[in-house]
């Protein structure tokens, strides 16, 4: 796993939940809490909206769509009101959560300088909207990274590649120069693949059985990153 950190990396895309910072356990009850009176319409929204993992909608809108009908069936609710409970309600509410994350990732800015400074190109891609948002409220600079997006906004959850290959392309960088870092294979690893791109998968685990050895933890992360 390490040897996807090498020298002629051009570029790195990172994950933003699991990964620029670390999802502390109480953050689905506060969210529970935030979404009164319907918190468990959360737990349908994840599961309808993980079911669209992967397919290309081509916009948000068209993807919205998509998840609120399915929804508006398992519910019996108006998609439209869901339309309304998505952009008034979950959003708002996940955002306001960031202010109980803010747990530091160590030595994250020196890191950021380091590459920064070095010419490589940096980039969040998370796979939910209001990507800025959530980053000003966890206090985690902005500044370091273009573009700062998100798959939902390009209409084409993780692992579709879409959302990866506009970045390339932007960058002008060929995809097997890039790197992207996340904490999930199944959504960050799978896209990275997808993608033709490198990948490593950062772990908060203290123990790793003989199944996670390759992962790396933050601060091992920041020490390959800072060699570069």
């Amino acid at each position: 796993m390490r040897s996807a950190i090498t020298s002629d990396i051009g570029g790195i895309i990172f994950d933003l939940d699991g990964t620029l910072y670390r999802m502390e356990p109480f953050f689905q009850p506060l969210m529970f809490f935030s979404l009164l009176p319907h918190p468990f319409r959360l737990l349908h929204f994840l599961a309808e909206r993980s079911k669209l993992s992967g397919r290309d909608f081509g916009t948000r809108e068209q993807l919205l769509d998509v998840l609120c009908t399915h929804l508006s069936k398992r519910l019996n609710v108006n998609p439209d009101s869901l339309h309304r409970w998505i952009a008034d309600r979950f959003y708002p509410a996940f955002i306001a959560a960031m202010r109980f994350q803010r747990r530091k990732r160590d030595g994250m800015k020196p890191m950021l300088e380091h590459l920064h400074g070095s010419g490589i190109r940096l980039a969040v891609l998370s796979d939910y909207h209001a990507v800025e948002e959530r980053l000003s409220m966890l206090r985690i600079p902005a500044e370091y990274f273009d573009p700062v997006s998100s798959c939902e906004s390009a209409g084409a959850l993780k692992p579709a590649p879409r959302p990866f290959t506009e970045i390339a392309r932007s960058w002008e960088l060929p995809a097997d120069r890039i790197l992207v870092v996340g904490d999930r294979d199944d959504t960050d690893g799978k896209a990275a693949q997808n993608a033709g791109m490198r990948f490593i998968r950062i772990t908060d685990k203290k123990k790793r059985g003989k199944a996670q050895r390759e992962l790396l933890n933050w601060p091992a992360l920041c020490t390959c990153l800072r060699a570069l």
